[in-house]
């Protein structure tokens, strides 16, 4: 009799089981609509199709379907992160790389501990999922399958007909949810698959058409000879805090005061919107397509990017005299993209020179980022003109903690920012409240402007052009619904002629651009430089 009842019961669990991982949504938005959760179409198909099989034959096609089923909910909550974060569904081809940031940065704000023992919680969790499903599909085969008992067939064949023409009355329900979800959402990501493929065999065909390639070195960007040419990546600044009522006053009026500050040392801004190919995460998307000059919008375009000859914007720089280097805080290993990029010097976490704590997964602030950058390079002033590529940090999630901007002279070797490095709540407790996270953030991209504005009134001379984007817009979380991927840019420098060619463009004079600024995607930015600056 026990034995039955604990048959039963894992039956009874494998069944509710399925219906949830079949009936689970892959967008947070939709765990509150009530048809969602509906009978799936695919649970009383999938009961009739184990049990047309026989038994021997079941014993096979159970466990293929209790892996099928856990596969289609990691897919689905990889989708939820994927689209909190990143706005698309999750490339299962490609995305499966993006685990290694994930963790570091996962590691890096919660602790290696927590982070281990959620990562053990999860294994956990989806293996005895597995291992129930598996138990109870197999114990349903016994049950439904042609060697059952005719009255116990009859009767689940039944309860499962009925199962399957309340799941089909689902295509008239007016509430938008689908009965077959699982299978539409199946087909979504195999036509997506294909699409990038398709998109990926166009990309190619239009990087071997680059005639920037073959311009003659004294020609190439003869317009900034003599320039010290910085790209400064902001993290996460995107269109939404000049415009979104719940950062613009704060931002707005630091822009105002910059310009005001670049204004005194003899600077002058010009300022517009990039299309930017990713969001909420993977900057070196960003960093990728503005290198190249084509839009590498995913994983996949990353990689098979890597692997090519398209002339990078370092090597073009390079050609034309200067001395090029990416400045990477992040890194704190090998970078083997520089095969492809081929800076001259990379600087990250290992040779920076920094011996303070980290601020979280942050490896320093943005403020010892650039003191490091004047006092190897700038600093120098019987060296080649430089082009840099730097991606500051500060501005990273979890954007807890946030130093002050202090002194020049006291950055020394970062020790002083030790004080602030575990100042306030840590990132566990402040993302437990969206406010708070929202809050952050804004003070974060505050910092990030401040400390860039006054590094170049700081150290800025007449030979320097710093030319500074976002990367990307944040999460959600931080835009809401329906925001664009643009990010604004803007340029520095004392240079009257570098302003003018930015005014023929349509920039906006000073840090604030408006509706009517240029708006580029951020793949023209490479060809528009070499066409604009070069010599006829």
């Amino acid at each position: 009799m026990a034995g039955r009842i604990g048959r039963a019961s894992a039956v009874a669990v494998t069944l509710a089981l399925a219906w949830l991982l079949l009936a689970l949504p892959n967008q947070v938005s939709a765990f509150g609509r009530l048809g969602q959760w509906f009978p799936p179409l695919e649970l009383p198909l999938l009961l009739m199709a184990l049990w047309c099989v026989p038994r021997r034959a079941a014993r096979f096609v159970a466990p293929i379907m209790a892996v099928a089923l856990l596969l289609l909910a990691v897919i689905k909550l990889a989708d939820m992160v994927a689209l909190q974060a990143y706005w698309r569904i999750f490339d299962p081809i490609s995305d499966w790389r993006l685990i290694g940031p994930g963790w570091n940065v996962l590691s890096g704000t919660v602790g290696a501990e927590k982070a281990g023992l959620l990562a053990v919680g999860l294994v956990a969790v989806l293996l005895s999922i597995l291992m129930l499903m598996t138990i109870g599909l197999l114990l349903l085969t016994r049950y439904g399958g042609p060697d059952s008992p005719s009255r116990l067939r009859v009767t689940l064949w039944s309860i499962t007909g009925g199962l399957l023409l309340v799941s089909l009355s689902g295509f008239i329900r007016p509430d938008g949810a689908h009965p077959g979800e699982s299978s539409r959402l199946v087909v979504e990501h195999v036509a997506q698959s294909r699409q990038n493929l398709q998109d990926l065999a166009a990309l190619k065909e239009h990087a071997e058409q680059d005639p920037i390639a073959g311009m003659p070195a004294g020609k190439l960007l003869s317009g900034l000879k003599g320039h010290d040419v910085l790209f400064v990546f902001i993290e996460s600044y995107g269109r939404t805090v000049l415009e979104d009522p719940r950062y613009a006053g704060v931002v707005r009026s630091r822009m105002t005061a910059i310009d005001d500050e670049l204004g005194q040392v003899g600077f002058g801004a010009r300022s517009a919107w990039l299309v930017s190919p990713t969001v909420g995460g993977q900057s070196w998307l960003a960093h990728a397509t503005l290198q190249s000059g084509l839009w590498i919008n995913s994983q996949r375009r990353y990689n098979w990017l890597l692997g090519t000859g398209r002339v990078s914007l370092a090597r073009l720089f390079n050609r034309a005299g200067w001395r090029t280097l990416a400045v990477e805080p992040a890194l704190t290993r090998e970078w083997l993209a520089n095969r492809y990029y081929r800076f001259d010097q990379v600087y990250d976490a290992r040779n920076l020179g920094y011996e303070g704590e980290p601020f979280n997964w942050v490896t320093m602030p943005d403020q010892y980022t650039y003191a490091a950058l004047q006092r190897l390079e700038l600093a120098d002033t019987e060296r080649a003109p430089v082009m840099a590529e730097i991606a500051t940090l500060s501005s990273h999630a979890p954007w807890t903690p946030i130093p002050p901007l202090i002194d020049w002279t006291q950055v020394g070797d970062g020790r002083i920012f030790n004080q602030w490095a575990r100042a306030g709540d840590p990132p566990d407790v402040v993302w437990q409240d969206s406010e708070r996270v929202r809050a952050q953030y804004l003070k974060s991209i505050d910092y990030a402007l401040e400390t860039l504005a006054s590094f170049v009134t700081h150290y800025g001379n007449d030979n320097l052009v710093v030319i500074a984007m976002g990367d990307h817009q944040p999460a959600s979380i931080i835009t809401g619904e329906g925001a664009s991927m643009d990010v604004p840019v803007h340029v520095m420098t004392r240079d009257a002629s570098v302003l003018n060619q930015f005014d023929a463009w349509g920039w906006r004079v000073g840090m604030l651009p408006d509706q009517d600024s240029a708006r580029w995607g951020m793949d023209a930015l490479r060809q528009r430089l070499i066409e604009g600056f070069g010599a006829p």
